[in-house]
């Protein structure tokens, strides 16, 4: 069957109203109304028969049958809402046979006016009895995007960062519907809303990104069209995890900057700490029986973890000359950037980190004035859960730290001399059980 035109279905539905004279009017709404909504094949037919009543409507059931054939459709109102009055208002969602899709609800004239009035992508198409209004031209300026209040900007943000909590723990206990669905109904609407505000602003607030920001790629750099796709993941643990890294960053830079062009105060310590929580969930391992604020390297923590390393090795091993340390700052900072380091942190920024490699510790560091309150335990907890096995080496002359591995379980296999230092070591094992 070919799909009938636009014309065709135009010429049917107001034929058929002309014919029949319990119907006393015809208007049309939705995307076919809109100028600015792109034309395709699948928009529907938004159409409005203007009754008497709907009784005589209901009680047949073939009387739609002069459309064309059926593949499917909704009664939506045989299950009404709260608040559904069918005696003014019943409707019909046929799938045509053809491809065309008409959505078709009968009215009363009372309930025509009402909606009429409030609905400005609207055009009348039939008036038996001359008693619709004048409307002006159909527009979608009703679903403008609306320029938020202070309130609603700063609930949007707190909605965001707080939903993370949920998104990060579903993902953690392997719960990938439960972490999709927060994602998705909690998480995207507050981006997406985001978004449309950033639009707004730079339009004027006069336009409208369509339902779900179904029209957000006509205002949106492609770039950053491009990093919303990435938010959409598979059902794949760590690929979620990598479209939620990306919400939470297209989303801190898209709320900055509404802020600051609204002129409404960013909560920057609240997507900190929420983001900094999210990243250390990310790092706990599977199983952990506490939870501890350490979590994955990033790129901009080089220089402050560099610098704790060097105050960490000058402070524990005075029986080394200074000069050598020193001397392998600028190669540290460099291998820091490709081993596998965890950093602890709290409200005053880094206090520690711990560089692995394939189950060997590299070191663990804590910041000056923060040893011995349990971080360097934390950040040691954190790699035995992550490995079965775990080595180190430590200088026979750094007693402190050579009691606090064997504290922490670790056993000396072999005692060496470090031919960079000329200090003896100890090569130290930790076993899981």
């Amino acid at each position: 069957m070919a799909m009938r035109s636009e014309k065709e279905m135009m010429n049917l539905i107001l034929e058929v109203a002309e014919k029949d004279e319990r119907i006393r009017g015809v208007y049309m709404t939705g995307s076919r109304t809109n100028p600015n909504a792109p034309k395709d094949v699948f928009q529907d037919y938004d159409i409005v028969y203007i009754v008497r009543e709907t009784g005589s409507f209901r009680e047949d059931r073939e009387w739609i049958d002069v459309f064309g054939r059926r593949l499917y459709m909704q009664y939506p109102d045989d299950r009404p809402e709260p608040g559904t009055d069918i005696e003014s208002c019943y409707g019909y969602l046929m799938q045509l046979a053809d491809g065309n899709r008409l959505d078709l609800h009968v009215v009363t004239p009372e309930f025509a006016l009402k909606d009429i009035a409030h609905d400005r992508l609207c055009r009348i198409l039939m008036d038996k009895d001359m008693a619709l209004p004048e409307i002006p031209g159909s527009t979608d300026e009703d679903h403008w995007v609306e320029r938020p209040g202070e309130e609603d900007y700063l609930h949007c943000c707190n909605e965001f960062w707080w939903m993370l909590n949920s998104i990060g723990k579903g993902l953690w206990r392997g719960e990938i519907p439960y972490a999709m669905d927060m994602l998705n109904r909690y998480g995207r609407p507050e981006l997406i809303k985001m978004l449309a505000w950033n639009v707004g602003i730079e339009n004027h607030f006069a336009c409208s990104v369509g339902k779900f920001g179904k029209y957000l790629r006509r205002y949106l750099a492609e770039d950053c069209y491009q990093r919303l796709m990435k938010t959409y993941p598979p059902a794949e643990e760590e690929a979620i995890w990598r479209s939620v890294f990306e919400m939470c960053d297209l989303f801190d830079e898209t709320a900055r900057k509404a802020g600051r062009e609204l002129g409404y105060a960013y909560d920057e310590e609240e997507a900190h700490h929420s983001r900094l929580y999210l990243d250390c969930t990310y790092a706990l391992p599977k199983g952990a029986e506490e939870f501890v604020m350490v979590r994955k390297m990033k790129a901009g923590d080089g220089e402050e973890a560099a610098r704790i390393w060097l105050e960490g090795n000058l402070d524990a091993h005075s029986f080394v000359p200074e000069e050598y340390w020193k001397g392998n700052y600028e190669e540290v900072k460099l291998q820091l950037q490709e081993a596998e380091v965890y950093v602890y942190e709290d409200d005053d920024g880094i206090q520690g980190f711990a560089g692995l490699e394939n189950g060997y510790i590299q070191g663990i560091f804590v910041k000056r004035g923060m040893r011995s309150r349990g971080i360097g335990r934390s950040l040691l907890n954190l790699c035995k859960g992550k490995y079965e096995r775990l080595s180190l080496h430590v200088y026979a002359g750094n007693k402190k730290a050579l009691n606090f591995y064997v504290r922490e379980g670790f056993q000396a296999e072999k005692e060496q001399l470090d031919g960079n230092t000329g200090q003896w070591e100890y090569e130290m094992v930790w076993r899981k059980g």
